[in-house]
Formats: structure tokens, sequence, C-alpha cells
């Protein structure tokens, strides 16, 4: 189920864990072209992803990469692809994490590529997927586009949508009935998975107050979903309570 976990605290900011399901398989993917000699060329999956990088898995095979050194290919989104430059900023136990290039022309092709229109058109409906996936008994609606989006809507034992979470590139928008809207970064993501169950926790950085930025472009997604992945009324809902 989702968890809340403790609060962190330390003299600088505050922070909160959250643990969310999982699915198990993704479309967006880094192909490398220009392998260096020591590496044969790889296919990564694209974890999550954001205007100023990307954390990349590998489930098999090992590398050779190391802190520092680029990485170029293509990065693939079903119909949609773009030539990437990465450094390797950080590498752990299966995931490598790439900063962009921070060329205008660059940024302006990413934008493109992570446009409200593209996240919508690839945002799939986890809680009708037909695979047996082990879903919390309260996550009422779960929708999923490839490392750039996660919608999260949960409901009370009887009837009502009680909270939801928004996780959209590095952004965090969270929504509980008694608390309010509060907004957040993503610090980091690791698997918990276990033989039974495929999880996710985070470590969120709290802002200080709702940062509208991040709530318009929650809203800016949310409004362009089709009723058949969520239905209108819970659809409205999320709306009225990002303040749309």
């Amino acid at each position: 189920m989702e968890r809340h976990l403790s609060l962190i605290k330390t003299d600088y900011q505050e922070m909160e864990k959250r643990v969310f399901p999982r699915f198990p398989f993704g479309f967006m993917i880094f192909r490398e072209e220009s392998p260096s000699e020591s590496n044969a060329k790889m296919v990564f999956e694209v974890k999550d992803i954001s205007l100023s990088g990307m954390q990349l898995s590998f489930r098999d095979g090992t590398h050779n990469y190391t802190q520092g050194v680029n990485i170029a290919g293509n990065l693939q989104w079903r119909g949609s692809t773009v030539w990437v430059i990465g450094k390797v900023q950080w590498i752990r136990e299966g995931c490598i994490g790439l900063s962009f290039d921070s060329s205008i022309s660059f940024e302006e092709k990413m934008r493109t590529f992570l446009s409200f229109d593209n996240i919508v058109s690839h945002i799939k409906p986890l809680h009708k997927s037909e695979l047996s996936l082990d879903l919390p008994n309260n996550l009422k609606y779960w929708l999923k586009a490839d490392g750039v989006l996660e919608i999260f809507v949960w409901e009370h034992t009887s009837s009502g949508i009680s909270r939801f979470q928004i996780l959209m590139m590095e952004h965090f928008i969270e929504w509980e009935e008694g608390v309010g809207l509060r907004t957040g970064r993503i610090m980091t993501q690791r698997d918990l998975d276990t033989p039974l169950s495929l999880e996710d926790e985070f470590v969120f950085h709290i802002d200080d107050g709702v940062v509208q930025e991040k709530i318009e472009m929650a809203l800016g997604v949310v409004r362009k979903i089709q009723t058949d992945h969520l239905p209108l009324e819970a659809r409205d809902f999320l709306v009225y309570k990002l303040g749309g």
C-alpha cells in the first residue's frame, strides 16, 4: 500500500518519504549510438527525466562508465526521438544519472519532447491494466507516462477521493483532505522490490509554500487527460483542488 513514512528534518530543508507501486515496464528508452572502446553499445530504460537530465536503468549486462564521461545517443519515446548528449553525474547499482547539454537549441527540442500534448498522448491508465498488478485496495486511479508523469488518486474506504499525488518530471504535487495542497521536488528514488510486490521509495524536499509554477504544470496536463483514462468527475475534482 501507499505509505507515508517518517518526516526527515535537517538544518536546511524538510523532506518526506512516500512509497508507491511501480509498473514493471517502460517504453521510453535511451539508445547509445557512440559507444566508447570499453563499452558495448547499450540500451537503457529511462526511469525519470526532466529538462536538465535523466536517470537511466539497465537490467542486464555490465558497463564501465565513470563519473564525468559523456554519453551520446537517441532518446526514444514510441514515435518521438531526440538526439542527446549527456554527462554522467553519478553511478549507482543498476542506474546512471545524466545531465543534459545546456544549449538553447537542445532545451527547445526537449520542451517539445516533454510538451503537455506529448505527455498526455503517452498516458496509460494502469488501474485498467490487464496485467496482474498487486495494487493497494484504496488506490482508485493510477496513470503513468513513462519516466515523465505519474498520477495516484486514492479514495476513502467508503467513497470519495481522499488524496492524490502528481509526480511530473522532478516535481511533486500532493493534495490531502484536511491538509490541502503541497508541492516539492523529488530528491531520490529507489526500488523496494520483493518477490510479491514492485514498489519505489521516493524522498521529496517539501517546499516552504505551494509553488504556483508546479501547480500550473500539473493543471496543464490534468485538463488534457481523456475521460476514458480518468473519469470526468475525478478529473474535475483534481482540477478544482489544484485551483483550476
